[in-house]
């Protein structure tokens, strides 16, 4: 009996570790320490992508942060990255309300030419780049912000999306960072 269980927990950790995401692989990084909170309207990378050669509308917004660039490591770059959304999630001390923030779809593709361009508008990062670290070229802006002149908010910045192999095994990823928020 005891070598039946034995068995079973074997197999079902096997099975359960071949579903569970691959740690550590991806990494995420943002530029600036701290982004200010902005008392204006802003214009996104989405909204400049469609204006074309027109004057883009201002679709932010007022009290808004911008994430200038957010970068992508990875140690193995053997497989291709599909980025799904990403999410901001910072609660405000002295408030109930936290900042909540996802981009994904064209929003999100928006963040780097290449991926809004691209046929499929998918936020991918291809296998094979021999250089491991990967930037978006445009900024991830978050509007509609409240909070006290003088705060200072911390949280965090989640990315979801999988890594496929060249067979089209897909592996969930799931990634965070740090990212702070300053009303002035």
């Amino acid at each position: 009996m005891k070598k039946l269980l034995y068995v079973s927990l074997l197999v079902l950790s096997v099975v359960l570790g071949s579903c569970s995401q691959e740690a550590g692989n991806v990494e995420v990084s943002i530029s600036g320490s701290s982004l200010p909170l902005i008392p204006a309207t802003a214009v996104s990378c989405l909204a400049r992508e469609n204006a074309g050669t027109d004057t883009p509308t201002a679709d932010i917004s007022p009290s808004y942060f911008r994430v200038p660039t957010i970068t992508f490591t990875r140690k193995d770059t053997t497989k291709n990255l599909i980025i799904a959304f990403i999410r901001i999630n910072i609660p405000v001390p002295g408030s109930s309300t936290p900042i909540n923030c996802e981009v994904g779809g064209d929003g999100l593709a928006a963040l780097k030419g290449t991926w809004f361009n691209s046929g499929t508008k998918e936020a991918l990062i291809p296998s094979g780049d021999a250089n491991k670290t990967f930037s978006t070229d445009c900024a991830l802006y978050c509007g509609g912000i409240t909070m006290n002149s003088g705060t200072t908010a911390s949280g965090t910045m989640e990315v979801f999306g999988l890594e496929r192999d060249a067979a089209g095994n897909e592996t969930p990823v799931k990634t965070s960072t740090t990212i702070t928020v300053e009303s002035f």
